[in-house]
Formats: C-alpha cells, structure tokens, sequence
C-alpha cells in the first residue's frame, strides 16, 4: 500500500509544525534566554549524565562521523554513481545533494529566527564535551546535525527503499542526533525537530522528484515523483 501527499499539503504541515513550534520557543523566553520546558531539561541531564564507557564511546564515534559524512556523503554519491554503478541516471544523488544543502539552510533560518541559547551556554552545571562552539554558531534551535543527517537517511532511502539501507542510516542518524544531546550543545527538542524537518525536507524533495531534477540528470524512467511513503518497502 502506497500513500502520498501532494507537496502543497506538505509544505502545509512543515509550516505548520515548524512555526508553532518556533512560536511556543519563542514564548518562554526570560531575560535574554529562551527557556527549555521542564521535560526538556529533564531528559537533558538524564541523558548528560550518561557515563557508560559504551556510551561514551558510541557517542564519541557517531559524533566523529558527522561532518565527513555531510561533507563527503552526497559527493560519494555522485561519484559513485559514475564509476561504480556506470550509470547516467544522478536523480538519486541530486536529490540527495538539494535534500541536504535544504536542511542546512532551513536549520540556519530557524536558529536566527528562535536565538535559543545552547544549553551548556544557559546553565553553569553543563560544560561541552564538544568544545565551545557557541562562539562561531551560538543558538540550539534545531539541531543541524540532526536535520541534516536525517535528511541524508531519509533521502538515501526513499531512492533505495531497502531495508539494508534505511537501518544503518537511520540508526546512524539517530546517534548523531542523540550524541549532541549528551555532549551537552543541544536540548532534545533540538533534535527532536530537527529530524522532523530534516526528514520532511528530503519526502518533500523526493515528492517533487521530477519537477525539480534536470532533465539531463535522469533517465526516461524517472517522471514521476517518488511516493513519499511505502509502508511495505523494508520487505522488499
């Protein structure tokens, strides 16, 4: 069974989601700082405080793995497209390419827009196992690396709907997202809507499909958008 939504009901929700939730962020704020909910610093610490030398290790290396992955991940695509699948189609690594360079801008629009201060920054008792990087990106709200590695994931396996795609690449994705938390630069909120919208960014990519990939990137086959959903794709 296959389920699709048009891409202005899309854009609807993602407005929707997106702005009521920089509105209600937006409303807790005191004196300069916008303040987690109760929950939100709750799960922070507990989180925090993991000290498990598994934990510790599995966060140490996911975060490690971040930045040469977005850097890295699309260009591979490309290449490997060319060299190892020899093929002309690049429809899947365009729309990998435009689902992450999107996370990456919608991210830096809504951190300015919402100046959540990061939370090692906000309470004294936290210290960033990341190191300072409040001073060149100082908000929390959301999580970039958390959009943007979902929307790698999200993208990867809606133009290869296999199981052994999409569990390393959303279990890859999730620690990422988990391990900012823990290394004390984002509240999980951050990344809660930062997976939100790095994965709508890439099903709205994808439910485009044709419309916004050039012609001379894909094949005659590639006319129709990708279905933004198939609930039976992990048994294929």
């Amino acid at each position: 069974m296959t389920y699709c939504t048009s891409p202005r009901s899309l854009l609807v929700l993602l407005v929707l989601i997106l702005g009521g939730t920089a509105g209600g962020v937006q409303a807790q704020t005191t004196g300069g700082h916008t303040e987690p909910s109760t929950l939100d610093k709750r799960l922070l610490d507990r989180l925090y405080s993991i000290e498990s030398p598994a934990f510790r290790s599995t966060m140490r290396g996911a975060d490690a793995t971040a930045w040469p992955v977005f850097y890295a991940g699309a260009a591979s695509a490309w290449i490997g497209i060319g060299i190892v699948r020899g093929s002309d189609d690049f429809s899947d690594a365009y729309r990998l390419s435009v689902s992450e360079l999107s996370a990456l801008g919608a991210t830096i629009g809504l951190k300015y827009l919402v100046r959540r201060t990061r939370p090692y920054v906000r309470f004294p008792d936290l210290d960033s196992r990341a190191g300072d990087i409040a001073r060149g990106d100082p908000y929390s709200f959301p999580s970039g690396h958390a959009a943007i590695s979902f929307a790698l994931a999200t993208s990867w396996t809606l133009s290869h709907p296999k199981w052994y795609v999409a569990v390393p690449g959303y279990l890859w994705a999730t620690t990422v997202a988990l391990g900012r938390v823990w290394l004390g630069v984002h509240y999980p909120s951050d990344i809660f809507f930062g997976a939100v919208l790095g994965a709508t960014i890439a099903w709205g990519v994808h439910e485009l499909g044709s419309a916004i990939t050039p012609e001379a990137l894909r094949n005659d086959d590639d006319a129709s958008p990708a279905p933004l959903l198939h609930l039976r794709f992990l048994l294929n």
